[in-house]
Parts: structure tokens; sequence; C-alpha cells
């Protein structure tokens, strides 16, 4: 078969890989788990941020997270350097960073975004979260 065949077979699949990867980045999904530990006191929901050193979609993420935790009351934010804790990353199962997991008020993990987070998917969910909490 002619190289060039395999050429453009290879770039078509890796376009298609990195236009799936693109679309679930920054995306809410649902999970469980139990972070108690992490959940700030008196906020009726928790955004734990897990980042590294040197990542800048971090950087971004924390400056949106930790602006919609000033804007509310009920909500706290919390930003963990995993860097120097693997414990963390293999506990969270923390592939990707920024990670970032919703906790409710008693620590339970509702939620999971992978990736830079964007403030109106983030802003959606937690007004879910608190409709049903109020």
């Amino acid at each position: 078969m002619n190289p060039l065949v395999y050429l453009v077979a290879l770039v078509a699949l890796a376009t298609v890989l990195g236009l799936v990867w693109q679309r679930t980045q920054g995306r809410v999904t649902r999970a469980t788990g139990e972070a108690a530990e992490f959940a700030s006191s008196g906020s009726l929901v928790t955004l734990l941020q897990f980042s590294t050193e040197v990542c800048a979609p971090c950087t971004a993420t924390h400056g949106i997270l930790d602006t919609i935790a000033r804007e509310t009351d009920a909500v706290a934010h919390v930003d963990l350097d995993i860097t120097h804790r693997p414990d963390l990353a293999a506990r969270f199962n923390v592939l990707q960073t920024p990670t970032t997991l919703i906790l409710d008020r008693d620590g339970a993990i509702v939620a999971r975004i992978g990736g830079a987070a964007r403030r109106d998917v983030v802003r959606t969910h937690l007004d879910r979260i608190l409709e049903t909490a109020a």
C-alpha cells in the first residue's frame, strides 16, 4: 500500500482523537467518593482543585473558581498542588491538571471537571446543587 495512504489515515485518526479529547475538557461529570477532610466548613459546596506547579490552565482555572467562590457565600475554593503529593493524585485518580472535584457540605464528591473549568459550566452546575441544598 502507498505510504501516503498511511500518512493520511494517521492524520485523520489524530484529528478525530484530538476533537474527542477537546470535547471532554472542562465538562462536568458525575462522580462519587469521599473527600471530607478537604470540605470547607460552613460552605454548602467546596470546589477542590488539583493543580501542579507548571500548569497554565491551572492558573486560569484557579482564577475562575476563586472568583465564583468570592461571589457566592455558600461556595468555597480549595486549590491543592499535587506536585509533591502523588498520593492525592492516586487517591482521587487525577490523570490531568487541572482537575476539580465538587464536594457537598459533608465532603462527598458529587461531580468532577477534567481540564480547564469554564465559568458558565461551573456556574450552571453550582446553581443546580445550591437549589437542591436550599
